[in-house]
Formats: structure tokens, C-alpha cells, sequence
């Protein structure tokens, strides 16, 4: 006895594959993928360009002031005042005047007057300015030893003219040593214009050592 088997198609026993959604296909997704990933880097980036755009607050007229206040430069320090400068001799005060090798001569003129003329003897002559400048001279040892003379004492006039010395005034300085203690005093006298003058003191070289100034 014969059985009829009715034969389906193996296509149809065999389910057909179901098609995958759309949005599970690698063709959909990697696009996708790309344009989120380009949609984040843009909004990054545009925030990045927000922030650059804005522009820092200007400093306030007071923060500017300081800044050019601290960027000027700092007054000068005023130069220290200088020492003062000895005294100048003057008639009446006594002066020390360095003559050589360390010895030191204490000199005082202690008086300065004009007089037609310096000497009693048969050598006194008249002045040829006029009047004599007759020094009162008082010469002591300060350090050392010294020796007065009366050509260590010079003078010249305003118009820095040199005066002649007068050889032959009465009671004229001596020439010799003054040991400490000791005094020696003499007139020395010049014929010199009338007006003020410089009278320079010399040491045993002959280089001036000091000067004074005497009035009219």
C-alpha cells in the first residue's frame, strides 16, 4: 500500500531570514556615528570660540595710575652736602701755615694799616703808590721748627699787581728760628695801590702756603 506524502517546497520548511532594521545596518550606523561625532567637535569648538571672542575687562583709571606710577622712575637721591671748607684767615685770628718737612708755623697779623711812610732812617724813602700796607706780624712754632723771614710774605693789589716789598721798615720781622715756646713779631710793609689786597705767605721753598685777605 502506497502513502502519499505530500512534499513541501524545502524553501518553505526553511524560515526566510527576517530583514534587520534599518537602524542596526552597518550602512546606517557608521554615517550616523560620523555626524554625532561632528556635531560634538562643533558645539567644542564654538564654545572655545565664545570664550577667545570675549576681550579681558580694562584695568581701572586707578590700577593704571599705580602701574604708571611704578613704571616711572625714581627721583634722583639729592647729593650729600658737601664739607665746609676751612675758615679764611682774617686779621686779628691766628693761622696755621705748613712750611716743609712737616713743621708747621702758627701766624697771626694782628693788625693791617696804610701809613705814608714805614721808616725814621736816612733809608726811608716815599711810597711810590702813595702809602705803605704795614702787617703787624706775630709768628710762633705750631709743630716742628720753623723759621720766620719777612720774604716769605708777599702781596699784590685788586688788580692782582705785585707789591714791592720795603726792606728798610722800622722794627721789621726777623729773620730766624722760632722754637716751640718761642715769638717772633716785626712790622712788614709794602708799597702797594690803595684798595683791598691779597697778602700770600710762602714755606721754605717758596711755595705759597696760605693767603689772607685784607680789607680797605
Amino acid at each position: 500500500m502506497s502513502h502519499e506524502v505530500s512534499e513541501q517546497p524545502l524553501t518553505a520548511a526553511i524560515a526566510a531570514p527576517q530583514p534587520r532594521p534599518f537602524f542596526k545596518k552597518k550602512r546606517f550606523l557608521i554615517p550616523a556615528g560620523v555626524l554625532v561625532l561632528g556635531i560634538a567637535l562643533g558645539s567644542c569648538s564654538g564654545g572655545t570660540k565664545q570664550a577667545s571672542d570675549v576681550s579681558p575687562a580694562a584695568p581701572s583709571s586707578a590700577a593704571a595710575s599705580s602701574a604708571a606710577s611704578s613704571a616711572a622712575p625714581a627721583p634722583a637721591a639729592p647729593a650729600p652736602a658737601s664739607a665746609p671748607s676751612a675758615a679764611a684767615p682774617v686779621v686779628g685770628v691766628p693761622f696755621s701755615v705748613k712750611m716743609s718737612n712737616g713743621n708747621i708755623a702758627k701766624i697771626t697779623i694782628l693788625s693791617a694799616v696804610r701809613t705814608p711812610s714805614v721808616s725814621t732812617t736816612a733809608f726811608a724813602t716815599p711810597a711810590k703808590n702813595g702809602s705803605y700796607l704795614l702787617l703787624d706780624v706775630l709768628w710762633e712754632t705750631e709743630s716742628g721748627k720753623t723759621s720766620s723771614n719777612p720774604f716769605y710774605f708777599s702781596a699784590k693789589d685788586t688788580n692782582g699787581r705785585k707789591a714791592d716789598l720795603d726792606l728798610f721798615a722800622d722794627d721789621q720781622l726777623p729773620s730766624g728760628d722760632v722754637l716751640p715756646g718761642d715769638k717772633a713779631r716785626g712790622f712788614i710793609a709794602f708799597d702797594i695801590a690803595p684798595g683791598a689786597s691779597t697778602v700770600m705767605i710762602s714755606n721754605t721753598l717758596m711755595q705759597e702756603s696760605a693767603r689772607i685777605q685784607i680789607p680797605e
